[in-house]
């Protein structure tokens, strides 16, 4: 259920303003003031300097010496208990290292959450070509190999629900058209893995496969590389090979 709003929209309930400060925080607003925070939690000042407060008591926020605040140590502890962090990402760990001990390339496990494509973990090494995805970060779904995966194998109605939205073009070989997206999405689906050439990153590819559970995507795993070193059978092969470790070891929790 939405927090509760006002009429100006900042939220009523004592929840409702915690959960908008903290919503307040992103990869690239990972350090803000009591001001920019008031600013984009739509709070009055008086009650962002209230909440700012407890949380910061709490050990959810932490204020830094350049007076701008920072998520605490203790949203990251709770966020560990998670079933994504504590079942996935540590099932997965030993085979997404072995993936990367293979190939030398960024090795990405992303899972479905709230229409984008989150990356529950992320191996890189010295040689890997930069990307643009992080362990913790959101990306869209329609311009990662990892997220076309994750779409795909959503109901149909979810799927046009989606493609329903306006779509963004990070480059020039973004494909936005709905058409063209629900075309490639069955192909992706029928093969059983995705391709994604520069359409997020200039210069970066990637190729992802499922992970099956049960008979349903629960997570999608990955290789970027760039684009002249896609070898995408091979790469499949190699997906397959870790998709269905990971999906075996995930298997065996219960």
């Amino acid at each position: 259920m939405s927090p509760a709003r006002s009429t100006e929209g900042a939220p009523i309930s004592s929840i409702g303003r915690g959960i908008a400060v903290l919503a307040c925080f992103t990869p690239r607003a990972h350090a803000l003031t009591l001001s920019e925070l008031s600013q984009k939690s739509k709070l009055p000042m008086s009650s962002t300097h209230r909440v700012v407060a407890e949380l910061t008591t709490g050990g959810f926020l932490v204020r830094g010496k350049d007076k701008r605040y920072r998520i605490g140590t203790r949203m990251w502890s709770i966020a560990q208990l998670a079933p994504v962090s504590d079942q996935l990402r540590e099932r997965a760990l030993p085979t997404l290292a072995r993936l990367y001990e293979e190939t030398g390339e960024n090795i990405t496990l992303a899972v479905l959450d709230r229409g984008q494509a989150l990356y529950v973990d992320r191996l890189v090494g010295e040689k890997s070509i930069p990307s643009a995805s992080r362990t913790g970060g959101h990306l869209p779904l329609h311009t990662t190999g990892v997220g076309k995966v994750l779409l795909a194998y959503l109901d149909k109605e979810k799927i046009d629900a989606y493609l329903s939205r306006p779509l963004q073009r990070a480059t020039p070989h973004s494909i936005t058209d709905p058409d063209k997206l629900r075309e490639e999405l069955t192909e992706v689906r029928q093969r059983g893995y995705a391709v994604v050439r520069q359409e997020l990153t200039p210069g970066n590819g990637s190729v992802a496969v499922p992970i099956m559970r049960r008979g349903r995507c629960i997570a999608a795993v990955g290789i970027v590389a760039h684009i002249n070193k896609l070898y995408v059978d091979q790469l499949v092969e190699i997906l397959n090979k870790a998709a269905e470790s990971i999906g075996h070891e995930l298997e065996e929790t219960h």
